[in-house]
């Protein structure tokens, strides 16, 4: 059982620290960060009770935005609040889900610290976007799917954790659709599951460390998979949808809230056409060949002085995490290992579904979700690796995460908006694509 005194001590530690950490120099930049632009007005009129201003996205990340406004104030500070508090849900849930996959409180550990040190986490949780409150959400959903394959837990137990899977679902979702993608992936894969049980493929040996049991899932009915991954996450995603009912100019009709509302999103996200500056393609995120500013202002009175906020993942993390992320393939398909399968299948879930998703323009941001599972990936290589008698030291990966965390402090400045000289900047930009 994951949940021990140590582990709650060790997640509410890891939750205030990051907590404090999100929060310093939280007031910079001082404007709109990105795209806040669009969101934080769309939250502040929630609060108004005036027409939606953002039709593109569903309603329950502005809406929680717009609870961070009412308690900090529009300022940046309320603006960005929720997002440090996410942001740290978010740390938690990924030490949580390492301790699900490795069930080693240490690897857990060194993946919340290698976490924080990716740099992903630390700019998404200190700006007013959606993607923050998502992957949340989404996060504890997979420590929720991970934890049913337990074969220990009892059919009570299972049915327990796909209901609070599906809840978390339907609140992803309602924050962004992409959430959707991870949702049916989820289905795929126990549909997956249950074919090759009902077959009994050789694929189906009765060993601990593989990717699946013969037995998994066998007592839940079709009944539970309806209830608790479609019917609950669908009416969870629409209940947050209830606020727009007191809204000024809604449409209330029974078509408009469960069918309208959606063409209308639907139809805004395909107007997204227009190019930027900063956009980018999938293929060039693992690489990080095109990171983005979301902010670079000069400071008021005094030229020669700039903030800028750069989203950019940790090189070291980012280019050796595609190494291990390979071999968890390997490793899967040599030994059918379960935690192998599972951060290899959901970080190219995560990855290429931005291959096929029909939006025009896209940032380095939406590969945020597949980057965090990167942390999974390296801690996966230095707990089972062969190879390499160093990596098996169990210093080597302390040592590791000594080096990334060097390199989060050396972006440091451009990370968090504190004052740099205006042309410092280029110091961090390693290849022209960054600038």
């Amino acid at each position: 059982m994951i949940l021990t005194r140590k582990s709650l001590k060790t997640s509410l530690i890891l939750f205030l620290v990051s907590q404090i950490f999100f929060l310093i120099y939280i007031q910079f930049p001082k404007g709109y960060d990105f795209d806040e632009f669009h969101y934080v007005p769309a939250a502040k009129k929630f609060l108004e009770l005036e027409p939606n201003r953002n039709w593109e996205h569903p309603p329950l990340g502005k809406l929680i935005m717009a609870t961070g406004i009412a308690l900090g104030g529009d300022r940046p500070f309320g603006w960005r609040m929720m997002s440090t508090l996410f942001g740290s849900i978010t740390l938690v849930g990924m030490y949580f889900l390492a301790l699900v996959l490795f069930r080693k409180p240490k690897t857990a550990l060194w993946v919340a610290l290698i976490t924080l040190a990716n740099q992903l986490l630390y700019v998404q949780a200190r700006i007013g976007m959606l993607d923050t409150f998502m992957f949340a959400f989404l996060i504890w959903a997979l420590v929720a799917f991970s934890a049913t394959w337990d074969p220990q837990l009892g059919l009570h137990q299972q049915r327990r954790l796909f209901l609070g899977m599906g809840i978390l679902l339907g609140l992803s979702t309602a924050c962004k659709w992409f959430a959707l993608i991870p949702w049916l992936a989820c289905l795929f894969l126990i549909g997956m599951v249950r074919v090759l049980q009902h077959w009994k493929t050789s694929f189906a040996r009765p060993l601990a460390t593989d990717w699946y049991r013969p037995q998994l899932w066998a007592g839940l009915t079709g009944l539970d998979w309806f209830v608790c991954l479609g019917f609950i996450p669908i009416w969870i995603y629409y209940l947050t949808f209830i606020p727009y009912l007191v809204l000024k100019g809604v449409p209330t009709s029974f078509y408009d809230f469960f069918i309208g509302m959606q063409i209308r999103m639907w139809d805004d996200q395909l107007r997204v056409v227009h190019s930027h500056p900063y956009m980018s393609r999938w293929i060039d995120w693992p690489l990080i060949s095109r990171p983005i500013w979301y902010a670079f202002d000069r400071e008021f009175g005094n030229s020669a002085i700039v903030r800028g906020v750069l989203l950019i993942g940790n090189p070291l993390l980012m280019w050796s995490g595609l190494l291990a992320i390979i071999y968890c393939l390997w490793e899967w398909i040599q030994f059918r290992k379960r935690e192998a399968f599972f951060i290899f299948y959901f970080y190219c879930v995560f990855f290429f579904s931005w291959s096929f998703i029909p939006r025009k323009i896209a940032f380095y941001y939406y590969y945020y979700p597949a980057g965090m599972m990167l942390s999974f990936a390296l801690a996966y290589v230095f707990d089972h690796q062969k190879c390499s008698i160093l990596l098996q030291e169990s210093w080597a990966r302390w040592i590791f995460l000594g080096a990334a965390t060097c390199i989060f402090i050396y972006f440091f400045p451009i990370l968090s908006g504190v004052k740099i000289p205006s042309n410092s900047f280029q110091h961090w930009m390693w290849f022209r694509s960054w600038i």
